[in-house]
């Protein structure tokens, strides 16, 4: 199969498809720049295929619905560079799982979660980071795992302007004296 073979150190750098550049525009970029090079395989794993990959998680993820045509894009980039003979298949696989094990791990951490009811970013109204909880649930059994020690909504002022009913009381007299 094309693109298995193992790798032959013995054999000089090769331009590969892009001698053809050269030769169309009369410049002898690629080929100079190939043969001359001392490591001649220095290709895995494959940052071609890695930027690829990592450009189609990122781009489906805000864009679940284009998720074809980024795959597409990553399947194209995979057959060009093998058929350029620029990379063999096990340098565009090391490349891509590259690529998957930091988008999964950044995005588990840091990327803000997507909101589907929301078009643009810019109309997010709040944002939250990271992969959402297993369990989504309110229930009394999840209450000391998302309150823990905390008993903040007893703190504060008992006012009604803090309590937001915004109202009416007389100054210094209280409202229960009545």
């Amino acid at each position: 199969m094309y693109g298995l073979a193992p790798a032959n150190y013995s054999m000089p750098g090769s331009p590969a498809g892009l001698a053809a550049i050269d030769k169309l525009f009369g410049i002898d970029l690629y080929t100079s720049g190939f043969t001359a090079s001392p490591q001649v395989f220095g290709a895995f794993p494959s940052l071609h295929a890695a930027n690829a990959t990592i450009e189609a998680l990122f781009m489906s993820h805000l864009f679940p619905k284009l998720r074809p045509v980024f795959v597409g894009y990553v399947i194209w980039l995979w057959w060009s560079t093998m058929y350029l003979s620029h990379h063999y298949a096990v340098d565009l696989v090391g490349g891509s799982l590259l690529a998957a094990v930091v988008f999964y791990y950044s995005k588990s951490r840091y990327l803000p979660r997507v909101q589907p009811d929301k078009f643009l970013r810019w109309d997010y109204d709040y944002i939250e980071v990271g992969d959402s909880p297993a369990e989504y649930g309110y229930g009394l059994a999840a209450l000391e795992e998302r309150a823990g020690e905390s008993d903040e909504w007893t703190i504060g002022s008992s006012s009604s302007i803090s309590s937001g009913s915004m109202s009416p009381t007389e100054e210094g007299r209280p409202a229960w004296d009545d």
